[in-house]
């Protein structure tokens, strides 16, 4: 009965020194997340840069460009290479904008277009549960529909590319779901209704918003 007592005793002390030491992971036993699938909405707006202004070149501009409320909406799946990701998606871009005349005459633009955005990321882990996050991003756009105020046949780009940068973060909701919040601006290298005829200058589109949504790691 005393040797069992003390072969019971010496188990439970063993037992509980194992349980205080330490665990140690190498890389092998860490769990890397090898794909990343992002579903987000993204209300912002748009600005415009005359084109000429690029090249030092100041025109005379006879109209006052009017932001409107836009969105864009979509998925994307993000590949872990490390040290970079690499991501493409699918999405639709609803563009809203005005052009105030000399004459004081207000014309509207709603646009809608297809959005294959492609990326390359760099992500760092602040903690297990946040990340902070760059997106450099370039968008290949493709009009579904154009409609003017006051142009029953407007002339538009089809087909048009932009660039730009998402920058922002994500906060671990349970092992594999994040909720992700991002800074977005996207600058246009077309001009929206190029060959319009009530305006001799080029301008170009900038686009800001704010991108929310959520992530699946896998």
């Amino acid at each position: 009965m005393r040797s069992l007592i003390l072969t019971a005793w010496m188990a439970l002390a063993l037992g509980a020194q194992a349980q205080s030491q330490p665990r140690y992971y190498t890389d092998s036993d860490v769990r890397q997340r090898v794909v990343n699938f992002n579903v987000y909405g993204q209300p912002g707006t748009v600005f415009r840069r005359i084109g000429a202004d690029l090249n030092g070149v100041q025109p005379e501009v006879t109209d006052k460009f009017l932001p409107r409320l836009m969105g864009e909406t979509g998925f994307s799946a993000d590949f872990n290479l490390r040290p970079l990701y690499l991501g493409v998606g699918v999405g639709q871009t609803w563009v809203n904008y005005g052009h105030r005349l000399e004459n004081g005459d207000v014309q509207e633009v709603k646009a809608r277009y297809w959005a294959i955005p492609l990326r390359a990321g760099l992500v760092t882990h602040l903690s297990d549960e946040v990340t902070l996050e760059a997106w450099p991003t370039v968008t290949y756009r493709k009009a579904i529909s154009f409609e003017h105020s006051t142009l029953a046949n407007p002339v538009y780009v089809d087909q048009f590319w932009t660039a730009g940068l998402q920058v922002g973060s994500t906060v671990a909701i349970n092992e594999y779901v994040s909720f992700l919040l991002m800074g977005v601006m996207d600058y246009g290298f077309g001009d929206l209704e190029a060959g319009a005829t009530w305006r001799s200058y080029t301008e170009l589109p900038l686009f800001l918003g704010v991108r929310a949504g959520l992530r699946v790691s896998l």
